[in-house]
């Protein structure tokens, strides 16, 4: 059995600007109106198919099973990613 522990990680700024959709995420840049991305969660699709989560603190890779709430957890370490996304 794991001894894993949650402990939030907060990051002074974004990498990745990102919005929550109602059918998944659009990923943008904010200096370039013109450079978005929209990823759809569909139910079924195959995890090669799928968006990945990759853990900053321990590098874990997972395949996204659902779009993002507000927050999202590493499998591995238990490192929480809080969104604060609406």
């Amino acid at each position: 059995m794991s001894e894993r522990g949650a402990r939030a990680v907060e990051s002074p700024d974004d990498a990745i600007n990102w919005r929550q959709t109602s059918d998944g995420v659009t990923i943008y840049d904010e200096e370039n109106p013109d450079a978005w991305i929209h990823a759809a969660f569909e139910a079924g699709t195959p995890p090669e198919r799928r968006l990945f989560m990759i853990c900053r603190d321990c590098g874990a890779v997972f395949a996204q099973r659902s779009k993002p709430g507000r927050a999202t957890a590493c499998g591995d370490c238990g490192t929480v990613y809080e969104h604060g996304r609406e």
